[in-house]
This record gives C-alpha cells, structure tokens and sequence, in this order.
C-alpha cells in the first residue's frame, strides 16, 4: 500500500489548497472590506479587515492541523479535523469577545466578513481543487474546469 504522507520537499495537497485559498482571500477579500468601509467608514473598514484576517488565519490553522496529524495516525487526524474545529472556532468566539467593546469595531461588518468570506472562498475555491487521486490537492496547470 503506497504511502500518501508527503515526502520531504513535497507540499501536502490541504497545505496547497489552503494556501490557495489565502491567495484569493487576499485577492478579493479588499473588495469586501472596502464595500464594509464605505458603508461603515474607517470602524467598518478595521471590523471588516480584522475578520478577513480571522478567516485567512483560520484557513491555515485547519491545514496544519490537518498536515500535523494525517503523519502521526488516522486516528490523530480525526480527533485534530474535530478538535481542531472546536478550537478554530473557539478563537474566532475570543476574538470577538476581545474586541467587541473597543471604539474602533462594528458588529455588522465583522460578521457578514465572516460569513460571506468563508462561502464565497470556498465556493470560488471548489473550481480549482482536483477531485482526483491521481492529483489530490489543487488540478494541475491546464487541467480542464
């Protein structure tokens, strides 16, 4: 049975795909919290900017728990995808309750960052993930989509 642990040198497919999905975030995820800004001004605009970082943060976060535990046992990969949920989700409840009360933040715009960045980063990321065994991860270069 072939080993499907990443080799030295070789990236995990859930690294690249939420790496991917970061680089869009960074690409599109200025529209939104220009469009929070201008409804909301410069607290729209921190509130919204301040969950966009969340969201990225949060993507990374569950590719690594992911990359940590797949090497040490199917098991471990379990218990961290669901930990790890718990805990992801655990930090964005904190960070909400950080700055909840401080002058700069919106309640509004953070949350439909939150909301609408995680859906529409997925959905846009599905085009581009491969469904394949033979590239698992993200479709090669010139892949039909």
């Amino acid at each position: 049975m072939a080993e499907s642990v990443p080799q030295s040198g070789e990236e995990a497919p859930e690294r690249a795909v939420a790496l991917d999905i970061i680089r869009r975030g960074l690409i599109g995820g200025p529209v939104l919290v220009g469009v929070c800004a201008g409804f909301w001004g410069f607290d729209g605009l921190w509130s919204s900017g301040f969950a966009l970082g969340l969201i990225l943060f949060n993507f990374w976060l569950a590719a690594s728990l992911i990359t940590w535990s797949v090497r040490i046992s199917p098991t471990m990969l379990m218990a961290g995808v669901m930990g790890g949920y718990f805990i992801r989700l655990g930090i964005l409840t904190g960070a909400y309750f950080l700055v909840r009360n401080t002058g700069w933040f919106e309640a509004l715009p953070f949350v439909i960052t939150l909301v609408a960045a995680h859906i529409v980063l997925l959905v846009w990321e599905t085009r581009y993930v491969s469904m394949s065994l033979a590239y698992p991860g993200l479709k090669p270069q010139g892949a039909n989509q």
